[in-house]
């Protein structure tokens, strides 16, 4: 099938990357994080000191213990940091030098879902898979009405997936089999751009294909559940990325347990963008170092919209594929209104801009306005594809009113949905923030 999103906004911007590879030498320290995965509560498994290698179980999700976050790489747990209450805030590893990246694991092949299940399970992948709603590490038990794998993003400087997926065809297809036979054999979706080559996706078999046009969010999973098979109250539906599907077929073809992933370096601020091979939880410092254009800086895990801001020791989220690198704004105009600007974004004609669209731009994190309350505008419903009312689904999201929520369709959203309100919001509400608080609360009352 074919679907054609018209509401939207491509926001265009320097720095994509370049079809090329990187040079980065893996670090000898990885940082495993639980924030990574949303909502899960860790019980740590390791101390600092112990020895861990690849699969080994580094702490579990306190609500079910079969949910294991694994060591990435073969090294020694070098500390464990908490945060405020004792929260686990990360795992540091010292990884053995030339160390293999992967690890054979023998096994019985497979025979039904919940074999399959069950070694996901054991060997850390299962967190591969996440769940609408929530975009949770889903429930082993629950059974979805249906698996989605977005083959393509829309987010501003995102990476090409036929890039990614260079050499892993093959995996890709086992994957999907295998994903097949863990959901009892559920409609698998893939959603592809159209107008563009597709063939490493189109030559799966037994899978319903359908093709996306027109401005971001069409290459948000959520924009294309909500187009092909919308969730209501008591459903739910698996969804991941195609690296994730070629991970799972190689372990289940091969016996092969491994966390390399290709992932894009971009932004404006990058002197040298591209593609870098690396394994989730890598230090990624050195790829960063003397390729940067200034000091005051911002370092984002995924796309400028929904990302992660990341610290001092910066790491590919678990569920990203890019690096967004942009300048540190708040700098103060004199008169900036009064002037042409030329180069500057804007989603209205306040500046003479809107009249090349399709120019990219230099981007910072400048808000350009202060925050206040609440506008009733329609700017929101120009930028939101989904058949839903967006101004009172987010006002009853700032309240928390649940039964207002859910009568208004919040269970086919998720917080990167809104992320195009946020950025044309004349209040510069959090709105992201603002939605994935409120699907909290709904998760605890469900």
């Amino acid at each position: 099938m074919k679907f054609k999103i018209t509401k939207g906004l491509d926001l265009k911007m320097d720095g994509a990357a370049m079809d090329r590879t990187l040079d980065f030498v893996l670090p000898g320290t990885f940082h495993i994080r639980p924030a990574d995965f949303r909502w899960l509560k860790p019980k740590l498994l390791v101390q600092a000191g112990d020895r861990v290698e690849i699969g080994t179980p580094l702490f579990c999700d306190k609500q079910d213990e079969r949910v294991v976050i694994v060591s990435p790489v073969a090294g020694n747990v070098k500390e464990v940091v908490r945060g405020e209450k004792r929260v686990i805030e990360e795992i540091a590893i010292a990884r053995d030098a030339d160390a293999p990246t992967e690890t054979a694991v023998p096994f019985e092949p497979p025979t039904d879902g919940e074999a399959v299940r069950k070694l996901l399970l054991q060997n850390g992948l299962w967190p591969c898979l996440r769940q609408r709603p929530y975009s949770t590490v889903p429930n082993p038990d629950a059974k979805p009405k249906a698996v989605f794998v977005s083959c393509f993003d829309s987010n501003p400087l995102a990476p090409d997936f036929n890039v990614l997926m260079r050499g892993k065809e093959e995996d890709f297809r086992q994957g999907i089999k295998m994903l097949q036979l863990a959901s009892d054999n559920v409609p698998v979706h893939l959603c592809m751009q159209e107008n563009t080559d597709n063939q490493i996706f189109e030559a799966t078999e037994n899978i319903q294909m359908h093709y996306f046009g027109g401005p971001h969010p069409a290459g948000n999973v959520g924009t294309q559940i909500h187009r092909i098979d919308p969730l209501d109250k008591g459903e739910t539906v698996w969804f991941l990325d195609p690296q994730d599907v070629a991970r799972i077929g190689r372990f289940f073809t091969n016996h092969i347990l491994a966390f390399n992933k290709t992932a894009a370096l971009t932004g404006p601020v990058v002197k040298d963008t591209g593609y870098f091979n690396t394994i989730y939880g890598a230090d990624l410092s050195t790829l960063l170092a003397d390729n940067l254009t200034q000091e005051n800086v911002r370092v984002i895990s995924g796309s400028v919209l929904s990302g992660s801001k990341l610290g001092d020791s910066p790491t590919l989220a678990f569920h990203d594929r890019q690096i967004t690198v942009i300048a540190e704004g708040g700098q103060r105009e004199i008169l900036g209104w009064l002037l042409p600007g030329l180069k500057k974004w804007s989603l209205s004609h306040t500046f003479l801009s809107w009249l090349t669209p399709k120019r990219p731009y230099d981007v910072n994190t400048s808000l350009h306005g202060g925050r206040r309350a609440v506008m009733m505008t329609d700017v929101y419903d120009k930028v939101f594809p989904f058949g839903l009312m967006p101004l009172q689904l987010l006002k009853a999201c700032e309240i928390k009113d649940i039964e207002q929520m859910e009568a208004l369709g919040i269970y086919e959203v998720d917080s990167e949905d809104f992320a195009l309100c946020e950025l044309v919001c004349p209040s510069k509400k959090e709105w992201q923030q603002i939605v994935e608080e409120a699907l909290y609360e709904l998760r605890i009352k469900n």
